[in-house]
């Protein structure tokens, strides 16, 4: 029934699109193919939703080609971190139910369907709104990435307030039959399939096809079962893209999508605690958990299944010299999961279980004016909706942490959660003189939520575990948001903007833990001013940009102990200020070689916020003052004023070096390395204990083949030095006092070889 009613959706949001597009014209592809280079290393993107040079965008960007990436070593959309400066991914526990992405160190590290992300995802214009989709990380048949930083709403269908991460796949080429076919192999069994096909259909039809196979075995060993490892993953998928150019001045692109995405992850204890009896399960171990051991003590098992099916169609029609383009989409997604949140050899939480069934809409309609005109516009409506029903249970055969083991019975949680998000947006610019552009945009958004969540409670605790009440309720608002700017580009070599974007974040209704907690609108402004520039005949680029942005009620990341498990949540945070420079300039030395680097400085702190003490902090005796009680009760508070946000490095820089000389017989070499550092962080707000300490990872490839690429050997290598790096976090009252860790698959080193061919 879901997928009848997503197919029915599908046509008629497109039949209703044709019918509006019956006018003669010259249609524009603004979400299109770009090419990612021309004349050389010239880069052309679509981040104002008309094809442009980078180094014309009057917008913090970052573009990284599919061949940027696969040179890198890297293999899934979140390595963009390690090539893009200030950005990052952070994962929440357990890695496998989702994280988010940080720009300018602000972002959303949560999975929960009731709230949205303050960094938007979008592929192929299309908004991807859980972090679970595995459409999020997988890497398969890609044209390009761009990094927007920065308040977006005046320009995308979704409004975001820290920036965009759009994703452009390939699309099919009318008159071309091409195949490509990609294969790796690497330690822990780090083995990948990719192959598409461009397959022409007559004049006016083509078909392109896609699919990949991605998997690697986990680095982190179950100790019990060494047929387990936290970090275990598999990723398929299968894209179909139909082409049909329908007449002179309209062309429909229909894309469907399977995915499906396994990740098996765990506790991992860094330090035990206080608890005589949580401690005693170790005791036969050789080697006990510490911060130098990367093994999971589990008896239980840690897993998340996803399934997705998705589908879209884009028409693009000419209107006059404008160009009417209308995007509608449908995504399903399933997600089952196991954990064993105990993360003890001792059965006290061996099932944990889970569950959410996902069904989002979107309807975007688009009026692009002609490029190179006086006066340029985008003006368009979008409609948004999510339908999400989830449950949660819990159960086990003792919970010994107070002396004694007691049996306890089981738990669940049931849950809905629906999203309804409309919004109208434009974005002009006006050309005062050759060299001087204003820019402005206007955006309002109405945002809906509505949750539920029934508790079925514990049918004969021993223990109690806390009364979870009952929720239905819904969160409303609506909000009007811009920009206003000016650009000046004295010669085609040098451009300098200076910006100001309102942003806007809708409410939230977050269920972390069984607990709901209703979360209110985030909002910012922002200040930006930059320079482009080229010099040495185009061979080298030197961008700037300086920024400033305040946030009110920001949707800040709290970490709760007192629940089972702990848990990250969200509530508002007064005040966020995030301010800094970023840096990117490129240098082609000869034809074979470039070299380029990167980097940012990022003082992202709060400026006003109230949140939970972290464990163990000493209590101030002043009243607003480090971890205090709040006058009139017994509840303790901290105040986070000062300090800075999760996950949000001061100091980043990315080298990189790309090679590629023929030598002879059609015959090239080529060479790629990239090396990604960062500063050290905190994985929870104010926790001394929960440091991130600086690291960088080298990544790299190394290749021979043919000049025109039909056919490639080579050798990658990602983490080379093989550098160490987690998130801490308090385990809670599990294992009290005692200290967990997140670790990325990219923690370890990994090394292989790829064989490619282009036909």
């Amino acid at each position: 029934m879901v997928h009848k009613t997503a197919a029915r959706h599908l046509l008629l949001g497109s039949a209703a699109a044709m019918t509006l597009f019956a006018a003669p014209a010259t249609a524009q592809d603004a979400g299109g193919s770009a090419a990612s280079a021309n004349d050389g290393d010239e880069i052309i993107v679509t981040a104002t939703r008309r094809e442009e040079r980078l180094q014309d965008v009057p917008v913090s960007v970052t573009a990284v080609s599919a061949q940027d990436l696969a040179r890198s070593g890297l293999k899934e959309v979140s390595d963009i971190q390690y090539l893009a400066p200030n950005i990052t991914f952070s994962a929440t526990n357990p890695v496998s139910n989702g994280g988010g992405y940080q720009i300018r160190g602000v972002g959303t590290q949560t999975y929960d369907s009731g709230v949205e992300q303050t960094v938007g995802l979008v592929i192929d214009g299309v908004v991807i709104g859980l972090s679970r989709d595995p459409g999020s990380t997988g890497f398969s048949d890609i044209e390009r990435l761009e990094v927007l930083r920065g308040p977006q709403g005046t320009l995308f269908g979704k409004n975001s307030s820290a920036g965009v991460i759009q994703v452009i796949t390939k699309k099919p080429r009318l008159g071309e039959s091409s195949m490509s076919l990609d294969l790796k192999y690497g330690e822990r069994n780090d083995r990948a399939v990719q192959a598409s096909a461009n397959v022409p259909l007559g004049d006016t039809l083509a078909l392109r096809l896609s699919g990949y196979s991605n998997a690697q075995d986990g680095a982190i060993p179950y100790v019990l079962d060494k047929s387990r490892a936290v970090g275990d993953r598999r990723n398929n998928g299968l894209r179909a893209k139909l082409l049909w150019e329908a007449g002179e001045n309209v062309s429909v692109l229909l894309s469907g999508e399977y995915q499906t995405a396994f990740a098996r992850d765990g506790a991992i204890i860094e330090s035990l605690g206080t608890s005589a009896l949580y401690n005693s399960q170790f005791a036969r171990f050789a080697v006990k958990p510490g911060s130098n051991v990367y093994a999971s003590y589990m008896d239980g098992d840690w897993t998340a299944d996803t399934s997705l099916y998705a589908g879209s169609a884009e028409i693009n029609v000419g209107l006059g010299d404008h160009t009417l383009t209308s995007i509608t989409s449908y995504r399903h997604l399933k997600t089952l999961q196991l954990s064993d949140i105990d993360a003890s050899p001792a059965n006290v939480f061996n099932n944990s279980d889970g569950g959410v069934d996902s069904n989002q809409f979107t309807q975007e309609l688009r009026l692009t004016s002609p490029g190179g005109q006086r006066l340029e516009y985008v003006l368009g409506l979008y409609y948004y909706r999510t339908e999400n029903s989830g449950y949660a249970a819990q159960y086990g055969n003792y919970y010994g942490l107070f002396g004694a083991p007691v049996v306890i019975g089981g738990g669940r949680r049931d849950g809905t959660n629906k999203v309804r998000s409309l919004a109208a947006f434009g974005n002009i610019t006006f050309e005062i003189t050759d060299a001087v552009k204003l820019i402005g945009g206007l955006r309002y958004t109405n945002d809906r939520n509505h949750g539920t969540l029934v508790v079925t409670p514990l049918p004969f605790p021993a223990v109690p575990l806390g009364r979870l009440p009952n929720y239905d309720g819904t969160v409303r608002a609506d909000n009007l948001s811009g920009k206003v700017g000016v650009q000046f580009e004295p010669s085609r070599d040098v451009m300098m903007y200076a910006t100001y974007s309102t942003g806007f974040k809708g409410p939230a209704i977050d269920g972390t833990g069984g607990v709901i907690r209703e979360v209110r609108p985030e909002t910012v402004k922002s200040w930006e001013i930059g320079a482009k520039t080229s010099f040495l005949d185009g061979k080298a680029t030197f961008n700037l940009a300086l920024y400033w942005s305040n946030f009110r009620n920001f949707q800040a990341q709290t970490f709760d102990t007192t629940i089972t498990p702990p848990a990250f949540y969200l509530s508002n945070a007064g005040m966020l200020r995030a301010r800094g420079v970023e840096v990117e300039t490129s240098f082609r030395v000869t034809p074979a070689l470039r070299l380029s680097a990167s980097g940012a400085y990022n003082d992202s702190t709060f400026r006003d916020y109230d949140g939970q003490c972290y464990p163990g902090q000493p209590i101030s005796p002043v009243v607003g003052e480090g971890c205090y009680v709040a006058p009139g009760t017994t509840t303790t508070v901290a105040n986070y004023r000062g300090y800075p946000l999760p996950n949000a490095p001061k100091w980043s820089y990315i080298l990189r070096a790309d090679y590629k000389q023929a030598v002879g017989g059609d015959t090239a070499i080529d060479a790629a390395a990239n090396w990604a550092w960062r500063s050290k962080t905190q994985a929870v707000i104010g926790d001394p204990k929960a440091e991130i300490t600086s690291y960088g990872l080298l990544n790299g490839t190394l290749g021979i083949g043919a000049e025109d690429g039909s056919w490639r050997f080579g050798i990658y290598a990602r983490n080379l030095l093989d550098k160490r790096f987690y998130a801490p976090y308090a385990a809670g009252v599990i294992n009290p006092g005692g200290y967990a860790k997140i670790v990325m698959p990219e923690a370890f080193r990994t090394i292989g070889g790829t064989l490619s061919f282009r036909f």
